[in-house]
């Protein structure tokens, strides 16, 4: 993986403390401009150079936010750290500058900036743009006929909990395994090439059909009594008017309630159709739940949040990811905790994987909090253990401790 940095900021002793922060995250290649006028003359020329720009506010000349108003002219496609001594209201406007014009925002960080906060913003950006990390191997789709022909489309589930430790429900993640391989791969190695040869609704059929069928033992558990089981489909296929048929008759043959079934829909396209709008309208009429999955990075903007009949925003993980120390990403989620209660919307943080991030949410009674931290995603029957395990663990906890009245 090369990485490479662009500091713009007027300030000689920021520009060589953050290239030094920098250098010791073994990022490839350091630079830094002075002013913002030199900085875009420099992206104009050389894009696709940089992955990641620390831009500062207020600097001579072009200033930081006329410098972000222009990065999305040029097509520049990495992500951006603001970076300033300017006041809070200052860098959320900067911020929406950047969120407006479909720029990465990694970061919005008030100075002094530590280390620890550009380490977060690099792995923000590696979820957001995972191409820039280490290269997957890619399954043909002669291989994914193959696997989908073999019933080798395999559901793992991540579990779902409240603020409690109390589970709320399990997302279906996708695996496929490739012939005899006993490494089963996950939906990076084959979700394009599936969409570009149509075999995406064979693949979501098979794993729908799996997964309904190991719900019948997991929805039985003591701990999933009143659990929901989240399904993903994209857009594109919330399209066909066929998919909210399809999961009222899975639904009726694997004698699930409706109402305990959530179609997660990925944000790799825009919900602007009209078709996509009546499926979800229909999904919603037969108490089907609705989330919006990725919400932050993809293309919903609240605008939609109100007007479609979601029941589920799910935050992006590189929202949540150090939002413990994230002042932007706290101010976000309060608002988007707020406007959720108001709508009747619950919300999902994914991707918790810090405890110090898990601690931060739990002053939210109402989120539902998802990611490694909690549960990595497993086949059924690990999944059964690790409930069992958790059923455990609960009840412990539930027990008075010594000293404590009964």
């Amino acid at each position: 993986m090369t990485l490479n940095v662009l500091i713009i900021d007027d300030s000689l002793s920021t520009c060589q403390l953050l290239s030094r922060y920098f250098s010791e995250l073994d990022v490839d290649q350091v630079e830094y401009c002075r002013d913002g006028l030199a900085a875009l003359r420099l992206l104009t020329k050389y894009r696709d150079h940089y992955h990641i720009l620390v831009v500062d506010l207020h600097m001579p000349g072009m200033d930081g936010i006329e410098l972000l108003s222009r990065l999305s002219r040029i097509g520049f496609r990495g992500g951006v750290i603001i970076a300033s001594g300017m006041e809070s209201r200052i860098i959320e406007a900067a911020s929406q500058v950047v969120i407006n014009s479909r720029l990465r925002l990694l970061g919005a960080l008030t100075k002094p900036v530590c280390q620890t906060q550009l380490q977060i913003c690099i792995e923000r950006l590696m979820m957001m743009a995972p191409d820039l990390g280490r290269p997957t191997s890619r399954l043909s789709a002669e291989q994914i006929r193959q696997a989908i022909q073999d019933d080798k489309v395999v559901p793992y589930y991540q579990a779902q909990v409240d603020s409690k430790g109390r589970i709320e429900g399990f997302e279906v993640l996708c695996r496929l395994q490739d012939g005899d391989h006993l490494q089963l791969v996950g939906p990076d190695a084959f979700i394009d090439m599936a969409e570009q040869h149509g075999l995406l609704n064979a693949i979501s059929e098979k794993l729908i059909n799996c997964a309904m069928r190991e719900w019948l033992e997991i929805g039985r558990h003591p701990e999933c009594q009143h659990s929901r089981l989240s399904i993903n489909l994209t857009p594109k296929q919330l399209a066909s008017n066929g998919w909210p048929a399809k999961l009222l008759e899975y639904c009726d043959t694997y004698e699930l309630d409706i109402s305990r079934l959530t179609v997660e829909i990925t944000e790799n396209q825009a919900l602007d159709q009209h078709s996509q709008h009546a499926s979800i309208s229909r999904l919603r009429l037969h108490s089907v739940g609705v989330a919006i999955d990725d919400f932050g990075t993809g293309y919903t903007n609240l605008t939609q949040l109100c007007r479609l009949p979601i029941s589920e925003l799910k935050l992006d993980m590189s929202l949540v990811r150090g939002i413990h120390m994230d002042a932007l990403a706290q101010t976000i989620l309060k608002s988007l905790v707020e406007i959720g209660a108001r709508l009747g919307v619950a919300v999902v943080a994914e991707g918790v994987e810090d405890p110090r991030d898990y601690t931060y949410l739990e002053q939210y009674p109402n989120i539902i909090i998802q990611g490694f931290l909690i549960c990595r995603p497993k086949p059924c029957q690990e999944i059964m253990r690790w409930l069992d395990a958790h059923q455990k663990v609960v009840h412990l906890h539930a027990q008075p401790q010594p000293g404590m009245l009964h």
